[in-house]
């Protein structure tokens, strides 16, 4: 079977689903989305020993307590889910309702340097909802730089809900000149640090106090174009209710010596990730095997705006 019907195979029942999902009130597709998300904790043996082990190590835990956080991992995850599906019937009249802004000085101040924007996230509460409101709710343009579904026919999917309301979205592979060029030009970035890097991408610093493979792309553009980074988070305070949170920008160094500043710098990012995740646990994507590290050790190579492209996400 070649590839492409593969891939079509997969496509059309999630398309089928979707569309069903899409059709029902924002308020009975939470309850839905909670609950399949909680389904999904009874079903998936794999990822929710994953999301425990990983709960239970990074905040000193017993099973027990790790057991319970990852049961409301996985609800916000519902919840997540069927907030992207309905994204594209959600008005500026929803965000003005629903979701309130805290901070937004810091970022305007940070864009006042001329150099660009990045913003600098997790897949944390409903992720999604950043960049909505940012376009949506607070008027500003900006773009993203995403992880490439490995469906093709879902990747446009997904890209498609993003799109809809003017979202520009950057593949994370063979597009750091475009990220650089758009930065140059002023423009905001957002970029999410929180998953497992490539060896070849990586900078092996600390997260949770564990040693964890996190990129460096982020840190090599922000050092080499000067663009302000400014962590933003949005937090589920209810069902179907949001506060984003915009705070100061992070202080960069710059020594002369780029692979400390690099390090020196994803260490910050770590850390101000970290911060939100301790205060609200049952957000954050604690099903990724965040603190896989490779037999070699990451490093920063020698970086120019010619090397390779980096995984953002």
């Amino acid at each position: 079977m070649s590839s492409r019907i593969r891939y079509l195979l997969e496509y059309i029942p999630f398309f089928l689903f979707v569309k069903m999902f899409s059709l029902l009130p924002l308020g009975v597709a939470l309850k839905v989305g909670k609950s399949l998300g909680r389904l999904i904790y009874y079903l998936d043996a794999r990822h929710r020993r994953i999301a425990v082990n990983n709960i239970s190590a990074a905040l000193g835990l017993g099973k027990p307590e790790a057991d319970q956080i990852a049961v409301r991992v996985f609800e916000n995850l519902g919840y997540t889910f069927a907030e992207f599906i309905k994204l594209p019937n959600l008005d500026k009249d929803y965000f003005e309702k629903n979701v309130t802004v805290e901070g937004f000085e810091n970022y305007k101040k940070a864009k006042e340097n001329g150099a660009g924007v990045i913003i600098l996230s997790a897949h944390f509460g409903n992720w999604e909802f950043l960049p909505a409101s940012h376009l949506i709710k607070m008027g500003e343009t900006a773009g993203i730089v995403y992880k490439v579904t490995k469906n093709p026919y879902v990747d446009k999917f997904i890209d498609s809900i993003r799109k809809s309301y003017g979202l520009k979205t950057f593949p994370h592979r063979n597009t750091m000149r475009k990220i650089i060029g758009a930065l140059r030009q002023g423009e905001s970035i957002g970029m999410m640090l929180d998953q497992n890097a490539r060896r070849d991408e990586a900078v092996v610093v600390d997260f949770f106090g564990r040693p964890a493979p996190t990129n460096y792309g982020l840190a090599l553009i922000a050092i080499k174009t000067g663009a302000s980074v400014v962590p933003a988070f949005a937090v589920r305070v209810g069902d179907g209710k949001h506060k984003i949170i915009y705070e100061k920008a992070i202080s960069l160094e710059k020594s002369g010596d780029l692979k400390r500043d690099i390090t020196d710098a994803t260490v910050k990012f770590n850390n101000a990730i970290e911060n939100y995740v301790r205060k609200y646990p049952e957000q954050w994507f604690w099903v990724h095997d965040r603190w896989r590290v490779q037999r070699k050790k990451g490093g920063v190579k020698e970086a120019d705006e010619g090397q390779k492209d980096s995984d953002f996400s």
